[in-house]
């Protein structure tokens, strides 16, 4: 019973960072266009960021729903 309870805890944690980087990548999206470089560095981190979370929540998710 243990471990069901922590699978679903962990996929509902993979959900939520898949929602927050896509989040993420979205909001800073516009500002990647910009001709100003300080609005590419400060759009450009929080955007990889936004990819590693949204990346790393699929990986999760593929790892601990396998069987």
């Amino acid at each position: 019973m243990k471990e069901d309870s922590i699978k679903k805890v962990i996929n509902i944690l993979a959900i939520l960072a898949i929602i927050s980087g896509a989040f993420g990548m979205l909001f800073c999206f516009p500002f990647l266009w910009s001709a100003n470089i300080a609005d590419l560095v400060g759009a450009g981190f929080p955007f990889v960021g936004g990819a590693i979370l949204f990346g790393t929540g699929l990986i999760t998710l593929a790892i601990f729903n396998k069987k």
